[in-house]
């Protein structure tokens, strides 16, 4: 009964002595740690500036003109297209005692449709008539999809304006670090709300003008080009002009 009593006095001044030395472990980082990461925080917080925005429009609106391989089957053309956005940003590494504050100085954005694609039925090669109807058709959607992203510059800076507010100078203690900083925070601007929201703005745009474009009847016309419209009669008999 002793022996048990013992090993179980013993065990519990084991345990004690474990948690203590954890007590003192956590207490060690609160007082070490904590400081030095608020130390951090505050010496780099006069280092945030003004951050430069510019957004710029590279999109080329001379459409690249292809006539298809096959037979189009509901439609006598179309334009294809693809908005993409690119971020670049410059920080600047300024050094402090014991590292470096990384701050945001500039951000460029770039919007960009590479190439538009018009691709127009085979049978119009040989109809002038029905191919010019049927072309200023699909570029008057390029034309609506330049205003759509020309109007939404403005919007554009104020959205990544807004992105980087909320961005604070960070401190590293290695400026090989400083890479990785700058990964995470044109992450940070590229996913933030605002700017997601703009983007979708601009597509919900672009999908309802397009699509009234397509809506409001002028392609018909084409069946007022005589000699089309007996060509594609051979093709349909339920052809009739608008």
């Amino acid at each position: 009964m002793e022996i048990i009593l013992l090993k179980n006095i013993l065990k519990n001044k084991v345990n004690f002595v474990s948690y203590f030395n954890l007590y003192k472990f956590f207490l060690v980082c609160f007082y070490v740690f904590i400081p030095f990461a608020v130390f951090a925080e505050d010496i780099c917080s006069k280092y945030k500036f003004d951050v430069d925005v510019n957004v710029q429009n590279k999109t080329v609106y001379n459409p690249v003109i292809k006539m298809s391989e096959e037979n189009m089957v509901g439609k006598m053309g179309e334009t294809l297209y693809q908005t993409s956005y690119a971020s670049k940003i410059l920080l600047i590494n300024i050094p402090v005692k014991n590292g470096f504050c990384v701050s945001l100085r500039s951000v460029d954005i770039d919007i960009n449709v590479p190439e538009f694609t018009i691709i127009l039925d085979k049978r119009l090669k040989k109809y002038k008539c029905a191919y010019d109807i049927v072309l200023s058709h699909e570029q008057d959607h390029v034309n609506v999809n330049k205003s759509v992203i020309n109007n939404n510059i403005d919007n554009i800076k104020k959205a990544v304006l807004s992105a980087v507010s909320a961005i604070n100078p960070v401190f590293i203690t290695d400026i090989k670090d400083a890479e990785k900083i700058q990964k995470e925070i044109q992450e940070k601007i590229e996913s933030f709300k605002d700017v997601k929201d703009i983007q979708q703005k601009i597509k919900t745009e672009m999908d309802k003008n397009n699509e009234d474009i397509d809506t409001r009847g002028d392609s018909f016309n084409v069946w007022k080009c005589e000699d089309f419209y007996k060509e594609m009669k051979k093709f349909s008999d339920t052809i009739t002009i608008d």
